[in-house]
């Protein structure tokens, strides 16, 4: 959620750089963790997290005046609960999908662009989050939903066709524009990422849904991964939700076929 974006509206940065394609079994650490996580602790062979600040951790241009990027680091008494959050959240992914597409993860205490907070961000391999558990708005399903929505981009830009951004706008209102993005929604206090009942007759899962496209795909996208049963009696019920979902099921079943709609719903009853 709420990405950087430069004046073309692009998230940053584009550079083209793949992690090799390593075929290694998934390493997942247990809640048996001791407190005390490496700094460079990583999940899978590959993929480093990182809960510490660092001093080109963004892209160059994030540091402008105009963006201002600014990180605080992840006190060491949070790092084994935001380890086994991003445990349940990637075990929902092929192997090769996150070894392919994914480099590095930082979880933060707080992030902040254009003097907002965020509660996370992406570049083409490096998702940002953030986890407070002194917040009661960043609980563990808040935090593993960013996970998905800002995973979802980087999957978007690498398969941009995969998705038919023509059929996705048709099931909006004749009469209805995206807005200016994520930081005009944050800043209008419209970020947040709770069903909104009166729009989803419309086909939109909440207010953020309707600041961007890419938003509103990210808003599904981390649905399907963590919506629960709710979220599915939601598709069940708005057929206009229903048509957004089917579209976005069919992007992730061609990046990887164990992606079905079976998959999906399975992942709402074990949640």
């Amino acid at each position: 959620m709420n990405s950087i974006r430069q004046e073309n509206n692009d998230r940053i940065p584009f550079a083209n750089r793949l992690i090799p394609f390593l075929f290694l079994p998934l390493l997942l650490l247990t809640s048996s963790l001791s407190k005390e996580i490496p700094e460079t602790s990583s999940i899978l062979d590959g993929i480093d997290i990182l809960f510490d600040t660092e001093p080109r951790m963004f892209p160059p241009s994030w540091y402008c005046k105009r963006i201002g990027a600014e990180a605080v680091s992840l006190p060491k008494e949070y790092r084994t609960e935001a380890m086994d959050i991003l445990n349940h959240a990637i075990a929902k992914y092929p192997e090769e999908v996150l070894f392919v597409y994914l480099r590095k993860v930082y979880v933060l205490k707080s992030l902040a662009f254009f003097g907002v907070p965020y509660g996370g961000t992406n570049t083409k391999d490096v998702i940002y989050l953030t986890y407070d558990n002194s917040n009661p708005e960043r609980t563990s399903e808040f935090v593993e939903g960013v996970f998905h929505h800002e995973f979802s981009s980087v999957l978007l830009r690498k398969f941009t066709k995969n998705l038919d951004k023509k059929a996705w706008e048709s099931i909006n209102p004749p009469d209805f524009f995206y807005g200016k993005g994520g930081v005009e929604a944050i800043k209008k206090g419209e970020a947040s990422l709770d069903y909104d009942y009166s729009l989803l007759e419309i086909g939109f899962l909440n207010k953020y849904s309707q600041s961007d496209f890419e938003e509103d795909v990210n808003v599904v996208a981390q649905n399907l991964f963590c919506g629960g049963e709710q979220f599915w009696f939601i598709v069940d019920t708005f057929g206009k939700i229903r048509e957004k979902t089917t579209l976005a099921i069919h992007f992730y079943h061609q990046i990887d076929p164990q992606f079905t709609e079976e998959y999906f719903r399975t992942l709402a009853y074990s949640q």
